[in-house]
């Protein structure tokens, strides 16, 4: 009960962001923390969403206390009415809380969409994705009350609401087929850095929570789990390709969204799919510990981006602070999946929960070894759009200002943050995985280890992590200070120019490399000059078959004619009697 007090300070506060944006920012704050005070429970897996989102949210509000100076009265209050209608669905009892929570959520984020006035494109794409989204859930919900009789969460005993809800979700999440359509990073980037954070970090995390949370009430599915294994697979692919290539910052940073939730569907996918109880513990506890780095990494790295004068590559020519490049970097080290940050263990977690599936054999374990080693390629090319961010969005060259970067505290902050997560997460993983090898002076309390059954499958100490690295850098550093720099003949990624060595030559061995997929065109020289979206090419022709379709229908069948609707009404009739029957 008390937990819906949080609800009435955000709706309080978007009233007030009507007059003073600042005292919305920091009702939303005050909010989120006391939200995590009513609704987190420790002992309650379910509950660490409310953390995870309470946590995106009270940074956002930090950002936002200067960063909103640019943006009208609207965004600050549009930011409090999305925030309410996530909570609205993190404290959903029934559907159609739910649906109302959805909907609460999305209608505030297309104004924040829509606030470019320069493209009005990315807000309807938005819009029609959200509304497509909430039909699939509104459907799943009618299945799920047929079939129990209650619209409340209750166990079901059918698939049909699990599928068709989590169809909704992956809407959410810019997964595929979705992510052909790239409507995610348009969305998110063409937001304000503040809102692009919030909606990237705990908007998806909404798609996630809602599919866990039906994937608990529901029967195992195993195909449905093999289902979300082929859609998660595919999806890292595509985004971390992407993301590679992109040369708008917030583009590849929605890419990036895409590839980390889809990561996390590959973990829920095998969820469902493994058998063993204690391997099946250890996936939800790597599925909590990648929404939690996805969604703090990911807030800090719109941040950073929003720092930035640009969102190009080319535009960012603003030298930064020097804690803003340290956050920036512990930031990018975590969506890489690196140690000694939280996004190093969530990595981990997620390899070795496919590759101990491994050992089950047959069709599951060959699945996990195909799936893992698509997500290690993936984690692979994340970890070069990152290096692209840290190298050319100008974090490590150019003489700094003694102007500091707005909100470059805060980034750091986060950056600071990801260390110390990774280093208490044995107090976020269950009991379960916790141990240690006291001969090695691991002591007992400060290892996790990943097991199946009894067996013991791998094991690292977070904390022993974080005082080794840190030691021998400061080792290294004591005797090696800072390196020399030298030029040096580049590659410039197959393009004749060699001064300067840009982002697009950066990238340019992925569209070389991969010109049938991307459909790279070349210019003068051999140089790749653009790449076509060959999904962009197959939605094309979709839709013009789509408008033909409905031009032949529209001429010939719905043309007025009386004996046509008749035929039209007596079809739906039967169609509905037939549902009704086998509904019931």
């Amino acid at each position: 009960m008390f937990s819906y007090i949080a609800i009435a300070i955000l709706g309080i506060s978007a009233m007030i962001g009507l007059f003073q944006k600042k005292g919305a920012y920091i009702g939303i704050l005050a909010g989120s923390a006391y939200y995590i005070w009513s609704g987190f429970n420790p002992s309650d897996q379910m509950s660490y969403f409310v953390l995870i989102a309470s946590l995106v949210w009270i940074l956002v509000s930090l950002y936002s206390l200067s960063y909103d100076r640019h943006y009208g009265k609207w965004l600050a209050s549009s930011m409090a009415l999305m925030i309410m209608g996530m909570i609205i669905i993190l404290q959903s009892t029934n559907y159609l809380l739910l649906i109302t929570g959805w909907e609460t959520m999305s209608v505030p984020a297309y104004v924040i969409v829509g606030m470019n006035k320069k493209e009005s494109a990315p807000a309807f794409t938005f819009m029609m994705f959200s509304e497509f989204s909430t039909i699939l859930i509104i459907a799943g919900a009618v299945f799920a009350f047929f079939a129990t009789g209650t619209l409340f969460f209750t166990q079901v005993p059918s698939f049909g609401p699990l599928l068709l809800i989590s169809l909704g979700a992956l809407i959410k999440m810019g997964m595929t087929p979705f992510m052909i359509s790239e409507w995610l990073p348009i969305a998110h980037g063409n937001a304000p850095a503040n809102a692009s954070a919030a909606l990237s970090a705990t908007m998806t995390l909404m798609g996630v929570f809602v599919i866990m949370r039906m994937i608990l009430i529901s029967p195992d599915v195993t195909w449905i789990g093999f289902l979300f294994l082929a859609v998660g697979s595919i999806s890292i692919l595509f985004a971390s390709i992407y993301a590679y290539i992109s040369e708008n910052m917030k583009m590849l940073a929605g890419f990036s969204t895409i590839e980390n939730n889809a990561a996390i569907l590959s973990a829920m996918g095998l969820y469902l799919v493994a058998s063993e109880v204690v391997l099946k513990q250890f996936i939800f506890a790597t599925i909590i510990i990648f929404a939690l780095s996805h969604a703090i990494s990911k807030t800090g790295l719109f941040f950073s981006i929003g720092n930035s004068p640009g969102e190009y590559f080319g535009e960012s020519d603003q030298p930064t602070s020097y804690t803003q490049r340290v956050g920036t970097m512990l930031i990018t080290m975590s969506l890489s999946g690196l140690f000694p940050t939280l996004g190093g263990l969530a990595t981990w977690m997620l390899l070795e929960a496919f590759f101990m599936e491994a050992y089950a054999g047959g069709v599951p374990g060959m699945s996990a070894i195909v799936i893992g080693s698509v997500i290690a390629l993936g984690e692979g090319m994340a970890t070069g759009s990152m290096m692209k961010i840290l190298a050319f969005g100008n974090l490590f060259h150019r003489k700094l200002e003694k102007k500091q970067p707005p909100n470059h505290a805060v980034i750091s902050g986060i950056g600071l943050l990801l260390i110390f997560l990774f280093a208490i997460s044995i107090f976020i993983v269950s009991g379960t995985f916790i141990s240690g090898i006291p001969g090695v002076l691991v002591f007992n309390g400060f290892m996790i280890t990943s097991r199946f059954g009894p067996a013991v499958f791998g094991l690292i100490s977070p904390d022993y992590v974080v005082i080794l690295i840190t030691a021998f850098s400061i080792a290294a550093y004591a005797l090696f200070r800072k390196p020399r720099l030298r030029d040096v003949p580049v590659w410039n990624g197959g393009t004749v120019e060699v001064d300067p060595y840009t982002s697009y030559a950066y990238s340019n061995n992925i569209r070389l490399m991969l010109r049938r997929v991307l459909r790279t065109k070349t210019g003068a020289f051999g140089n790749a000059v653009t790449v076509i979206d060959v999904f962009w090419l197959i939605m094309t022709d979709i839709g013009k078959g789509y408008r033909a379709v409905s031009k032949f229908i529209t001429l010939r069948v719905m043309n007025s004619s009386i004996g046509w609707y008749m035929i039209y009404m007596i079809a739906a009739f039967l169609v509905m009697m037939l549902i009704a029957v086998l509904a019931y």
